[in-house]
This record gives structure tokens, sequence and C-alpha cells, in this order.
């Protein structure tokens, strides 16, 4: 992720703490020695709680792409929660028919394995908007924080 992404988290318990990690100046595909260029970093985060919306992983969004995070092992699992996700999500979003997602999906994706060292590997897929039909994510989340 970088500036200017919106993440959207999954809330599962009641008074859930929020914490992040090392920031990577690069890393390359998979980092696959389990570490990047490491930094320190100053960041400037803004949190809003989403009540009432159901994620199972976590999703990302920026001014180009939306994006679905999975990780899990076997790699072939990582990559089926991804995509299930971000099929699921487009058709839920843009109250399309399952298999139109599917296609767009399949016709559109861009796929990003994201690490390879931790117990579990992590896929990112990520859709371009400018293949999405008009509308809006999230009813418009990352466009508000962006404007904040």
């Amino acid at each position: 992720m970088c500036e200017g992404s919106t993440v959207y988290l999954p809330v599962n318990v009641t008074g859930a703490l929020f914490s992040i990690g090392d920031g990577h100046l690069v890393q390359g595909s998979g980092e696959i020695i389990g570490t990047a260029v490491e930094s320190a970093m100053n960041v400037t985060l803004k949190i809003e709680l989403i009540k009432n919306v159901n994620l199972n992983w976590p999703r990302i969004e920026d001014d180009n792409y939306i994006m679905s995070v999975g990780s899990y092992r076997p790699l072939e699992d990582a990559a089926r929660i991804a995509y299930n996700d971000i099929v699921r999500w487009i058709a839920e979003n843009y109250n399309m028919d399952l298999q139109d997602a599917y296609q767009l999906v399949s016709q559109t994706a861009e796929t990003d394995l994201a690490q390879m060292v931790d117990p579990n590997y992590t896929i990112v897929v990520k859709v371009p908007k400018k293949y999405l039909p008009k509308g809006e994510i999230m009813n418009g989340i990352h466009n508000k924080m962006r404007n904040l």
C-alpha cells in the first residue's frame, strides 16, 4: 500500500485495537528472504469505522484499483481467497450477476505476490477501476478520506 490508499479491514470484536507494521521503501515481489528495504516512516492515518459492513478479508482501494488480499497456505488457497473476495465484492457493490463479475475479474485482474516468507502466503488481486461500472465503492469512503 502506498500513500493515498484506503484499507478496509474486518473488525470482528468489540473494542478491537489497531496496529500497523514496518514501512518498506521498496520490496520485491514475494519478499522471498523475509525482508524488504525496511524504514521508519512518518505516517498520518485517518480511521473511520464503517458499521454494518461484512468483510472476511482485507480490501484496499486507491485512485486506480480496488484490491482484495488473500493470505493462507498453500499459495493456491491464498489466490482462491483473494479472487473469490474481489468477485463477490464487485458483484455485491454493483448489483452484478456473480458470473458476470467472474468474467470481468477473469479478463481484467492483475495479481501481485505480496509475500511468501510468513507462515501464510499473501496474494493481492487488483481490478482497474476503469473497467468497473460507474458508481461508488463502499459508499465513496475512499474519496471522502482522500478529501479530509
